[in-house]
């Protein structure tokens, strides 16, 4: 589908006239938590959509090419920030400069406090195909142009999440926003929001994704009452993801060339960014929207994931796996010369059981946790380099991370790198508790599990991980490297 079809569907263009009717009239109380990313917090009530951008924050700092810190908060700082970047890449790109896109886009990386994407990254630089991939998905991701949608498919999209989005946002130059969990939850409600009011029939034509947050908050329209469940980043492929993109900015554009909205930021692909910054804010918590919760916390689960209810909604509940074990059948499995990806390996698993009772194909499944994006993003890993992050330890950590010297952990605003996480939580757990009640019952008052179930699920997988590198000891508990790779790590906010 081109942009005009798109555009021109009666329940699309009944969004944007319902988007340009009442975002100027509504209200919103914000309240975000202090946080690196929000020092002290924010409260404000505002009225009317143009009004976000005064109350945007994200405090975040990247590295130039003179190795210059580049530090912003508000959106002002942000966009000059962001304009930098934006030059960066592009000019690397268009040169086909391998090591200053990479150089760049771990950069931005940094500035989203994300880090899933860096392996692909370093993977496709090594190869010398950076600068066309990113070139290639600039033209089918483009605003403005003759593109299908359809062109956005497992063969074109290799990997995208919320770090991609953002490196994709940025070398485009027609305005296209950055979808992560926290966008990608805003239009989701505002569009609940629209379906609850229209008059239209038949089921929704449009179904938002996002994710959840490292904290309580709330990115699921379908939480509140005769909201509309969102699916989750988790449950969709890498390039229904990458349309949901350009689908999303689609909308803001035709919504932007009817009204005269953020005209001070100047050209529209600057307003677009404005807009989308302003969604950003919204998404933080959707309680800001001032809508009633559902009284059944199933409402939040889309039909599609029901399956994933606890681990999606609730704290850092992994799908439990043997983390270990499974990579050194990984290691087998890419050893036997088999195609590298989820679908062989499931089959694999299933036809070479390690005992006499075959894994089923949802266990087997379940074991590729660890191998996403939003986690370690083993597959399509060099040989080498996955024999040593199967050896494990700190050199194994670094392997996997893809960096040559441990950088620090940083929790970020999605919930990702769940793995990692819950190594820091099972470490904390054993720390501070001596018996498994009193661990349980740490994880569960925390918010991290739901159930003393998915709290014993979240440790097993933590004591694995964190023995695996090296970071909790025989006793599970700290490490020295623990400590230096956790190193003021809150999840708090």
């Amino acid at each position: 589908m081109k942009r005009e079809q798109f555009l021109a569907q009666p329940e699309v263009e009944s969004f944007i006239a319902w988007l340009a009717t009442n975002l100027p009239t509504l209200t919103f109380k914000l309240r975000f938590k202090a946080s690196k990313f929000v020092p002290g917090g924010l409260t404000a009530d505002v009225q009317g959509f143009e009004q976000i951008l005064e109350q945007y924050r994200w405090k975040a700092s990247w590295q130039d090419t003179h190795q210059n810190s580049v530090d912003s908060q508000t959106w002002a700082e942000t966009q000059r920030s962001l304009g930098q970047l934006r030059e960066w890449l592009t000019s690397a790109v268009n040169r086909g400069d391998e090591q200053q896109a990479l150089q760049a886009c771990l950069q931005i990386l940094r500035w989203g406090g994300v880090r899933g994407a860096i392996p692909f990254l370093h993977r496709l630089a090594k190869k010398g195909e950076l600068s066309s991939y990113l070139r290639e998905m600039a033209g089918l991701m483009s605003l403005d142009g003759d593109n299908d949608l359809n062109d956005l498919d497992a063969i074109s999209v290799e990997r995208f999440d919320a770090g991609l989005t953002k490196i994709h946002a940025l070398l485009d130059p027609s305005g296209s926003p950055i979808y992560d969990s926290r966008v990608g939850a805003a239009i989701g409600m505002l569009y609940s929001l629209f379906r609850q009011q229209w008059t239209g029939s038949g089921k929704p034509l449009l179904a938002f994704p996002s994710g959840g947050a490292r904290g309580s908050q709330i990115r699921n329209p379908g939480a509140f009452l005769n909201g509309l469940a969102a699916p989750q980043f988790s449950a969709i492929d890498y390039a229904a993801w990458a349309r949901w993109q350009v689908r999303l900015g689609w909308i803001i554009r035709a919504l932007l060339e009817r009204t005269g909205w953020f005209a001070e930021q100047g050209a529209l692909p600057a307003r677009c960014h404005a807009f989308e910054a302003s969604l950003f804010m919204l998404g933080y918590d959707l309680r800001c929207f001032g809508v009633t919760l559902a009284t059944d916390p199933k409402a939040a689960v889309p039909e599609i994931d029901a399956q994933k209810s606890e681990r999606d909604a609730t704290g850092w509940v992994p799908t439990g796996h043997p983390f270990s074990q499974v990579l050194k059948d990984y290691l087998a499995f890419r050893r036997s010369g088999s195609l590298d990806d989820k679908a062989s390996f499931v089959a694999w698993l299933l036809t070479n059981p390690r005992n006499e009772n075959p894994l089923t194909r949802a266990t087997a499944q379940g074991y590729c946790f660890a191998f996403s994006i939003e986690e370690f993003d083993l597959f399509g890993r060099p040989l080498a380099e996955l024999e040593r992050i199967v050896a494990g330890g700190k050199d194994g950590l670094c392997a996997a991370l893809a960096s040559e010297t441990l950088e620090q952990f940083t929790v970020g605003d999605e919930r990702v790198s769940v793995c990692l996480v819950d190594v820091l939580i099972t470490g904390n757990a054993y720390r501070r508790a001596t018996t498994d009640k009193e661990r349980t019952d740490y994880i569960l008052s925390a918010g991290y599990a739901g159930t003393e179930n998915s709290a014993r699920t979240l440790m097993a997988l933590g004591r694995n991980v964190g023995k695996h590198f090296g970071l909790l000891d025989a006793q599970h508990l700290p490490t020295t490297l623990f400590e230096q790779f956790f190193r003021g790590c809150s999840l708090d906010a």
